[in-house]
């Protein structure tokens, strides 16, 4: 990811615990201990000719693993070592008390499930040992296969395990809209149209893998036969317009067979033309599954084994596995061998580089800034600019992402100097603000990927695989979150709450935040709470009614030893006292008990401060971000004192 000679030589190596100096002070000595395991973070997130592999900064569940090992009996591309370290990865994440595969809650999952069985049994398991029968016990009580996500499903009908009826109909036609038009595929979420794009032409086809039999995870009629045939899944949820949505579907499913013309031929084509023009500079799509989904459609449509277009996907395929430790099963704890869902995220590396950026740090975040024009625009009025989810991505903004490497570039130290250096990351940073304003909504939030992105017309159709659509609710934690990071990173460069832009953005957040207070601030994820509280300690007065509210929420939550629950947790909860102007008893004894904690945890034991959070894209909603604990606390530490904290 670096140039061998930009290497910051001052980087402690991965696992090594931090010095502490002599006549340290506590909060020293922790915000030391701290940043010593952010910089290991950094560095084993980043490959090097001595250290070739590296470590995933989101460590998502087991169903990318699942699916690129399935889809290695199309391309052959895994080698002995990559196939058993990944193997080792889904093995090691199945739950040994149930026998099922768990979401990053720790709740049994029925599409996790069937694809980790299905995996076990393409590297040889035997069907009938205990832990295949136990998961296979797991799928039938939560309604079998048939009952999974549209992905699994999608992969069951690849290998011939069920009908291709089974998955929802897209009318070719679709294709063929203008993206003007509300039904077209362009109003859809990037990684919507980056799985139905090649949905369309694989299911056309329709394709077939050489998968292992799976029929033992559908659930059967309850018939005394024993060739009994399994229970269709409703494509619609219930009600009268789920009955006549699933009935449209019909309708198009048995068009298909009659004389349609040129039309189906020409979706295809165009299709995948989108799928060319849309390979992005670092080789894949949008994220793991539309880069799949993307390769197999290219061999669907007669591409070789050689092409070129399928070499870089599977390359960057490759270049996005990666180190993680197993966080729940029988294997919790053991490193093994994952498939990102990309590259190294730009927001986590983005937030390890404010703890201590490096100049050579810097100036590498300075080029991965977006240069190329991306579907994005289309709805946003800007010059290109802002940075993407992943290094090497050329195509697809990330509004988390700006906002982590704008906090990044704003605490770089500058002497003052008119360097080139320093001229550069203002000129970079305007060019984010312009995008960051451009992707605000007309009622006053801030999308994430696309404006748009969560109002999809057809995610309001009853359909059970709506959610695959868009990106979340327009009022849920992530747009939250995002508008927060947002409208902070506007007022660090100069915005007040009297510019409209600003304005509208802080009334959404309060009409958004007022009926949900208890949900995202009494019992919500603290890192929300902590972007929230910056937010409004940036922009509004203390007497602010909003502002007051969270913070007497955010001080009931502290418990008795000073902490917050989790050192993760404690951190997030003191960068927003501090945030809020607040360094008094409550924020004192939230450092204490942080910095403590720091100093007396092993290397492991900051790599295990990690909680799930939603990063995960498209099928992937959460995942784990091991560098969060040591991460947050430098930040957090740091934060308070800078505000003259003791």
């Amino acid at each position: 990811m670096f140039d061998p000679d930009e290497r910051a030589e001052s980087s402690p190596p991965a696992g090594a615990p931090g010095r502490v100096h002599v006549g340290a002070t506590p909060l020293e000595a922790g915000l030391e201990r701290a940043r010593a395991g952010a910089a290991a973070w950094r560095e084993r997130a980043i490959p090097s000719a001595s250290r070739p592999g590296s470590w995933l900064l989101h460590v998502p569940d087991v169903g990318p693993t699942c699916e690129v090992l399935l889809a290695d009996r199309l391309f052959h591309d895994l080698g002995p070592a990559e196939r058993e370290g990944l193997v080792a990865f889904v093995r090691g994440a199945q739950d040994d008390e149930s026998g099922a595969w768990l979401d990053a809650f720790g709740r049994p999952d029925l599409s996790l499930t069937t694809l980790g069985w299905w995996a076990l049994r393409d590297a040889g398991d035997d069907p009938r040992a205990v832990h295949m029968l136990r998961a296979c016990r797991v799928v039938h009580r939560l309604g079998g296969a048939q009952r999974a996500n549209f992905s699994v499903r999608l992969w069951l009908a690849m290998g011939g395990q069920i009908p291709w009826a089974w998955l929802p109909a897209i009318p070719s036609e679709l294709f063929l809209l203008s993206p003007r038009v509300a039904l077209s595929p362009a109003r859809f979420s990037p990684w919507a149209r980056g799985v139905l794009t090649p949905y369309l032409i694989i299911a056309r086809a329709p394709a077939r893998l050489q998968l292992p039999d799976a029929s033992a995870l559908l659930l059967p009629y309850d018939r005394p036969q024993d060739d009994a045939e399994p229970v269709a899944p409703r494509l619609t949820r219930p009600g009268l317009a789920g009955d006549l949505l699933q009935a449209f579907d019909r309708t198009v499913k048995l068009s298909r067979k009659l004389p349609r013309g040129p039309l189906p031929r020409i979706a295809a084509r165009r299709a995948l033309a989108w799928i060319d023009e849309h390979q992005q500079g670092h080789g894949g799509w949008f994220s793991v599954r539309p880069t799949l989904l993307s390769l197999i459609a290219l061999r669907v449509m007669g591409a070789s084994s050689n092409d070129p277009r399928l070499r870089r996907g599977l390359d960057h395929l490759r270049r996005s596995r990666g180190q993680a430790r197993i966080p729940h099963g029988r294997g919790a704890g053991q490193p093994a061998l994952a498939q990102g869902i990309g590259g190294p995220s730009l927001d986590v590396l983005g937030r390890l580089f404010a703890c201590d950026a490096h100049e050579t740090e810097v100036a590498w975040l300075l080029r991965q800034e977006l240069t190329v024009r991306g579907p994005w625009q289309a709805r946003a009025d800007t010059a290109t600019g802002g940075w993407s989810h992943e290094p090497g991505a050329t195509h697809h903004l990330d509004v988390e992402s700006t906002c982590a490497v704008l906090t990044a570039l704003s605490a770089m130290p500058t002497d003052g100097s008119q360097s080139t250096a320093t001229t550069a990351v203002w000129a970079t940073a305007r060019r984010a603000l312009d995008v960051l304003l451009a992707m605000q909504e007309a009622d006053g939030r801030f999308s994430r990927f696309e404006r748009g992105e969560s109002d999809v017309f057809m995610q309001r159709l009853p359909w059970t695989d709506a959610d695959l659509l868009a990106h979340g609710r327009s009022d849920d934690a992530e747009h939250l979150r995002v508008s927060a990071q947002v409208l902070t990173a506007l007022a660090s460069a100069g915005f007040r709450a009297d510019d409209d832009r600003v304005g509208r953005g802080l009334r959404w957040l309060e009409r958004t935040l007022a009926p949900r207070v208890h949900e995202h601030v009494t019992a919500g994820p603290l890192a929300l709470v902590a972007r929230l509280a910056e937010t409004l300690g940036a922009l509004v007065p203390s007497g602010h009614a909003v502002r007051r509210e969270l913070e007497q929420r955010l001080r009931a939550r502290q418990r008795e030893d000073g902490s917050f629950g989790s050192a993760e947790d404690t951190a997030h909860a003191l960068q927003g006292l501090v945030a809020l102007g607040q360094t008094d008893v409550q924020a004192q004894r939230a450092a204490r008990w942080l910095a403590g904690h720091v100093v007396r945890s092993g290397a492991d034991e900051l790599d295990a401060w990690s909680r799930p959070v939603t990063r995960g894209l498209g099928l992937s909603p959460a995942g784990f971000d091991p560098s969060a604990g040591p991460r947050e606390a430098a930040l957090a530490l740091a934060a308070y004192a800078a505000a003259g904290g003791r």
